[in-house]
């Protein structure tokens, strides 16, 4: 209760009586001296004189009133000064508000309106995400079935790949086939051929013989110089042919003639490359008397394999070591040198395979010597000479 006496402007109310007084006791004081006076105003009695200055007394305190109401508060101000604007302003704002519930009103039907709408976008968002669920999973799985066929189409095309291999290699072994049948079938005419001439006559020359060979050396070769060293080998074949079919005229037998492919290729090598070189002349083929041997030329490079005297073998023998234990070692130790010499560069001759030859009557009496000594004997085999590419090994034995 006592609390709206603490909401009361206390000093506005006691300054309006103060003010109120101060004019009530001015318009006394001025009412009592001009009635002293007996002054008039527009000519009127006193008495209405005095009225009429109470009444502009109650008027300037109503003015004060208003003037310190107004000081002290701007919402008095406002009521005095500005009522018909705020009415304005309150009738403007009540129909703005009114437009506003209408607004509202609409709104909350737009309102109820969406969210019914909402409420069936959302079943419908459910129903495409469960669709979505359901497109994912079929989606999962395809994705794993295609994985799972990528891995079979990889897998297929390693085996056909793998089969492509297979495929072209058995083609190749085909084709490699197909050549050497073809080959072999070219050779079986030939060897049916050179059966034929064979039987036919004595025989001139067997495939890959050497008909005749030679070195030749020097820091020029010229194309005539391979030329003319080719005929002389020819001339040496021919020599040899005509040896074999006692002792004929060389004159007779004719020269066995050299494949064209064959000495182009020596005269190339030989011209590019001089030095030290053998030529070897060999039968192309089977060769029987009165016909030209048919004969290729080839180009070795000749190098120095075995000094003379130089050590090739050596072997302690016991006292009555059996003599064929002797021989056995003795004819082991030649063919590992017949090998070794080859490996070491010594051309082999193309029928035998041999390297080199020795001296029959030396070997015999070698043997014997070895045979019928009372105590431990040395045997060396060494180098009779200057061992070169072309050969042969010609050795010695030597007993210590």
């Amino acid at each position: 209760m006592f609390e709206i006496f603490h909401d009361i402007n206390w000093i506005l109310l006691g300054a309006l009586i103060i003010v109120s007084a101060l004019v009530s006791w001015a318009g006394d004081v001025i009412g009592m001296k001009l009635g002293k006076k007996r002054i008039t105003f527009l000519k009127i009695r006193p008495k209405y004189t005095s009225r009429i200055i109470s009444v502009l007394t109650g008027v300037g305190i109503a003015i004060a009133t208003i003037f310190v109401l107004s000081a002290a508060s701007e919402q008095v101000r406002t009521a005095l000064f500005s009522m018909q604007v705020i009415q304005r302003q309150l009738i403007s704002t009540r129909e703005e508000l009114k437009k506003n519930e209408e607004s509202m009103g609409r709104m909350e039907i737009d309102l109820f309106q969406s969210r019914g709408d909402l409420s069936e976008k959302e079943a419908e968002l459910r129903q495409v995400e469960e669709k979505l669920d359901e497109g994912m999973k079929s989606l999962n799985e395809t994705r794993a079935k295609l994985a799972a066929m990528t891995r079979m189409r990889d897998e297929t095309e390693a085996e056909q790949a793998v089969l492509q291999k297979e495929k072209d290699k058995l083609l190749a072994e085909s084709k490699k086939l197909d050549a050497s049948v073809k080959a072999l079938k070219a050779e079986s005419e030939s060897l049916k051929s050179g059966i034929q001439r064979l039987r036919e006559g004595r025989i001139a020359a067997f495939t890959g013989e050497i008909l005749a060979q030679g070195v030749m050396t020097d820091s020029i070769i010229t194309t005539q110089q391979v030329d003319q060293y080719i005929n002389r080998l020819r001339s040496e074949a021919r020599a040899l042919l005509a040896y074999r079919f006692g002792g004929k005229d060389p004159e007779s037998v004719r020269l066995p003639e050299v494949a064209a492919e064959s000495a182009a290729k020596v005269r190339e090598r030989l011209t590019h490359s001089p030095g030290r070189w053998l030529l070897r002349l060999t039968a192309l083929g089977n060769a029987v008397e009165g016909e030209a041997v048919q004969a290729q030329i080839e180009a070795y490079r000749s190098r120095l394999i075995y000094r003379e005297n130089q050590l090739l073998y050596s072997h302690t023998f016991e006292p009555d070591t059996p003599r064929h234990k002797i021989e056995e070692t003795v004819f082991q130790a030649l063919r590992s040198l017949n090998q070794k010499a080859a490996n070491d560069g010594v051309l082999r001759d193309p029928i035998s395979g041999n390297v080199g030859s020795i001296d029959t009557g030396e070997f015999i009496t070698a043997l014997d010597k070895i045979s019928q000594v009372k105590s431990s004997i040395k045997l060396e085999i060494l180098t009779a000479r200057d061992i070169y590419s072309e050969g042969p090994l010609r050795v010695k034995f030597v007993l210590n």
